[in-house]
């Protein structure tokens, strides 16, 4: 049995088979994430709405905001914890 590569990054092995199973989804969650930003409901509050993990989805804001979709504006506690509040930009 192979050891399995749990370094973080695009390009290890577990990132590439990990997004191959979700690759389908990928483009529908963002645009259902766009959709749902307003600048007052935080990543998790989306995640939340979604009925997914924030990790499920954490990715599609990164995409979001590298491509100047989104741009976050505050940030917002839940219980111990902050998460970014992001509005959409208008391109």
């Amino acid at each position: 049995m192979e050891p399995r590569d749990h370094s973080r990054g695009r390009k290890n092995a577990n990132s590439q088979h990990s997004f191959n199973l979700i690759k389908g989804k990928v483009e529908s969650q963002r645009m259902q994430i766009l959709k749902k930003i307003d600048g007052l409901k935080s990543t998790l509050e989306i995640a939340e709405e979604m009925e997914v993990s924030i990790h499920q989805i954490s990715g599609r804001f990164s995409e979001l905001k590298a491509n100047h979709k989104i741009i976050q504006i505050t940030t917002k506690q839940i219980g111990k914890s902050r998460y970014a509040v992001y509005k959409q930009t208008g391109i």
